[in-house]
């Protein structure tokens, strides 16, 4: 923060660039540090006189957004900002010193446990990576709140007594101030799949109108009236996505802090202390509310197209299975079948060496037999039919080529369709880990949940496995998705896990 007490800025991330080059890299740290500057004056403008000094702090969300995006190098373009933004008339060199340090780690902190804790995509497509990205602010801002509230007590700025109170304003001022500028920027960053049509675009500047009078209405009254903004925001966030959302929120948040600060709406106290923490409290939470609706919207889509990819794949991968069947029962069984009726027909015309022929017909039937067998056995095992997961995975086991650790089995016998999954997720990791990760040794887990069989087949081989068009770990998530189950895999940190939940049916 600077002023009397004063805020950080952080960023959000979209594709992570560094900025290299002699010329390109000087000037996008000028850019940062003007940015930061900037943001700082607006929140000047919205500060509330008292123990506080402002109700959001933009720096901070401009400063992790920007390395977020851009690169932590970039860092330098944070420290001169905050330089600038700092009040020396109002704080002791040291205090204003300690304060941007504060606010630089601050930064840096929320940007590296962001990019950590959100290793792929954006944080804004899941409501799990809304946590983890309100985790890692939160993280950040308190450690500025608290480098930057002890530098004004050791300056003689703040009272002890007003420690507490000081220090719950700042992290909460720029808490907020990053959970608006933060996921604007990240959804902002990337250009849109597809332009809007017509009657969207209409929508969406019917959306702004009423996000703009509903706000303005609900905060500039003593009446309450402020849970009408929150129909606005959820339309924003079911019709709009992640853009619509951070969009709204930005601008129901800068009409309500704008009164705020001008003493107008259900906000306002006679403790300037209750205003601005009742402010703070109601922006964390309508971003939070519209963000975690926005993920859940998008997490919904994207499982909707996939399974609708996997079901499309599915079909084909059927109707190829079909036509191999129709081919190899056409150029082995039927042909053996045909040719032991000859046999048998030749033997019937009293041929005079019949029981040549029946030798012949029999080792036709013999070999057709067999290559019906070889086909069954493709479609399911014979000991998983007879026998059930337990003793089936037992026999994949015995047949791998590397110990292969079976550190739990399911007891008992499951749907067919279940026990199928299943034994052909563990069959087809274990080949995999055989064929191409040049594994020592492979460890399964087969374990009953309450809502499945949760299985867990990890190697120790070189890691690096991915999916891939028609490859049979794409296969195994299809096999997977179709019955609503949940598959993943992990092959960056040396070694492959691969995991899946399979929904079960009524036990037998």
């Amino acid at each position: 923060m600077s002023g009397a007490i004063a805020p950080v800025a952080r960023s959000t991330r979209a594709p992570a660039r560094v900025w290299t080059g002699r010329a390109r890299y000087p000037l996008a740290v000028a850019l940062l540090a003007a940015g930061y500057y900037a943001a700082a004056k607006i929140g000047y403008e919205l500060e509330v006189a008292g123990p506080v000094a402002a109700v959001v702090w933009l720096p901070v969300g401009v400063g992790i957004a920007a390395l977020y995006l851009g690169g932590l190098s970039l860092w330098p373009g944070v420290l001169i900002g905050d330089l600038l933004a700092n009040d020396y008339q109002a704080l002791p060199l040291g205090s204003a010193l300690g304060q941007t340090c504060g606010n630089v780690l601050e930064v840096l902190v929320a940007t590296l446990l962001l990019r950590r804790l959100v290793r792929e995509g954006s944080p804004l497509e899941s409501v799990g990576g809304v946590v983890r990205m309100v985790a890692a602010i939160a993280a950040g801002t308190a450690v500025s709140a608290t480098v930057g509230a002890l530098s004004q007590l050791l300056g003689g700025v703040v009272e002890a007594d007003a420690f507490a109170t000081v220090w719950r304003t700042w992290w909460l001022g720029d808490a907020t101030g990053a959970l608006v500028i933060v996921p604007l920027a990240i959804a902002w960053s990337r250009p849109p799949a597809h332009r809007l049509a017509e009657p969207r675009t209409a929508e969406a500047v019917l959306l702004v109108v009423a996000v703009v009078a509903i706000t303005e209405l609900s905060t500039t009254t003593d009446s309450p009236f402020t849970f009408l903004v929150f129909p606005a925001l959820i339309w924003a966030a079911l019709r709009f996505r992640q853009r619509g959302a951070t969009a709204s929120v930005a601008l129901a948040v800068g009409i309500t802090v704008w009164n705020a600060a001008h003493y107008l709406g259900a906000f306002v106290f006679h403790s300037v202390s209750h205003t601005v923490i009742n402010t703070q409290l109601f922006i964390a939470v309508a971003a939070l509310t519209t963000l975690s609706l926005a993920a859940v919207v998008s997490e919904r889509e994207a499982f909707g197209e996939g399974l609708r990819a996997s079901r499309a794949r599915l079909v084909e991968s059927s109707e190829t299975e079909r036509r191999r069947l129709l081919r190899n029962l056409h150029d082995g069984v039927q042909q053996r079948l045909t040719a032991l009726a000859v046999h048998l027909q030749l033997a019937a015309e009293d041929s005079p060496d019949r029981a040549a022929v029946f030798d012949r017909a029999g080792t036709e039937l013999t070999l057709a037999v067999e290559e019906l067998r070889d086909l069954a056995h493709g479609l399911q095992p014979s000991l998983l039919a007879k026998h059930g997961l337990g003793p089936a995975l037992e026999g994949v086991a015995a047949r791998a080529t590397m110990p292969v650790i079976l550190a739990e089995l399911p007891m008992g016998r499951y749907a067919p369709s279940v026990e199928s999954i299943t034994y052909f997720v563990v069959a087809e990791a274990i080949a995999n880990a055989q064929k191409h990760a040049h594994a020592g040794s492979v460890r399964v887990r087969v374990a009953p949940r309450h809502d499945g069989l949760r299985v867990e087949v990890v190697d120790d081989g070189i890691g690096g496995a991915a999916e891939s068009a028609g490859s049979g770990l794409e296969g195994l998530r299809d096999r997977v998705e179709a019955v609503g189950g949940r598959f993943a895999l992990d092959g960056t940190r040396g070694g492959t896990r691969i995991t899946a939940l399979i929904p079960t049916a009524t036990r037998t």
